[in-house]
């Protein structure tokens, strides 16, 4: 049985390494970089997804050349999250969500950052629990000897600031299982507005939800739209029902037959067998939805092939090429550039 490696998508480790050349520049400390680089690797030489251990090596002898206690903070503190893949990928995945006035509620925003972060690296597991009056988001590292504590608070701040971007919540409560070299209280409060916890169970963020705003899962809020729908377009086609609701939910949770179902309050069994009466079925519609994406996605001339892969539900780019080129018989690069051709 071939055992899988955890790994970091190669946008992450050109991020994490631009980071701290942004960091030593606005620190005048722009002699540490070139000592910094004598232990970077040809990232090109492992393809599209880097070895875990790989970039830990980097960032533990970046902290250590630097002496920065805090340096994963300090670097995703100098990050544009709008500018990151992962920033551009979830607000090209709510556009379906504004253009019907729906409000994305914190849970399932918080579960499709969660969802997204960890296509882009392994580092860490995220884990979202709702409860009646808070959700907490746990963080467990995949194999604990291949991560630093750096790469841990990096990861639980970016999730922070990606969530302040898109709702403006911030978390009540911040714990970390480990202990820093050093304890600067000053930048714990100026990154998460609170003083974290040390040493604890387990790395966790605590959203509070006021009782007014209880967050209501993907089904409920889609629902609305599935009646509306029935009630404007009363012949539209069952298949092409399931359609509209696949272009909703695909860049948010794992497009199955029991989340359609579920939406649809049907049993699943229903709703294949209303499909299979339309001569269609699950896996037809969904292929049909993932490939007129990819083609509306194209028109926008800034949009990466990688952006798209995350868009339409693929753990890697890779992937989503090899569907692409199957479907279409060229890559999107080539389909793009055809179509401005005369």
């Amino acid at each position: 049985m071939e055992v899988s490696h955890p790994s970091v998508h190669i946008q992450t480790a050109r991020a994490n390494r631009l980071g701290f050349r942004i960091w030593a520049n606005k620190n005048n400390k722009n002699e540490l970089v070139d000592l910094v680089e004598r232990h970077y690797t040809r990232l090109e030489e492992y393809g599209e997804r880097i070895p875990l251990d790989v970039i830990t090596a980097e960032i533990q002898a970046a902290a250590d050349i630097a002496c920065e206690a805090n340096l994963g903070l300090r670097v995703i503190d100098l990050v544009d999250v709008r500018l990151t893949s992962l920033g551009s990928a979830i607000g090209q995945a709510l556009m379906p969500l504004q253009q019907q006035n729906l409000t994305l509620p914190l849970g399932i925003l918080l579960k499709l950052t969660a969802r997204y972060f960890q296509v882009l690296s392994e580092v860490v597991t995220l884990d979202v629990h709702q409860n009646r009056d808070h959700i907490r988001v746990s963080f467990s590292p995949y194999y604990p000897q291949h991560v630093s504590y750096h790469q841990i608070e990096g990861a639980v701040y970016g999730l922070v600031k990606m969530i302040r971007h898109f709702h403006g919540a911030m978390p009540q409560q911040v714990r970390f299982s480990h202990v820093p070299n050093e304890l600067n209280y000053d930048v714990y409060q100026q990154c998460f507005q609170c003083y974290p916890e040390f040493a604890c169970d387990q790395t966790q963020l605590v959203y509070d939800l006021p009782q007014d705003l209880i967050s209501l899962e993907l089904p409920v809020v889609l629902s609305p739209l599935v009646r509306l729908h029935e009630q404007q377009f009363p012949d539209m086609t069952f298949a092409a029902r399931v359609r509209l609701l696949l272009q909703a939910v695909l860049g948010f949770i794992e497009p199955t037959r029991d989340t359609i179902a579920a939406i649809m309050n049907l049993s699943v069994s229903s709703l294949q067998r209303r499909l299979k009466q339309e001569h269609s079925s699950f896996h037809q519609e969904l292929l049909q939805v993932r490939q007129q994406l990819s083609l509306n996605y194209l028109q926008q001339t800034d949009i990466t092939s990688e952006k798209l892969a995350f868009l339409l539900g693929y753990k890697a780019k890779s992937q989503f090429l090899k569907a692409f080129r199957q479907w279409f018989g060229q890559t999107p690069q080539e389909y793009r550039k055809n179509k401005k051709s005369p």
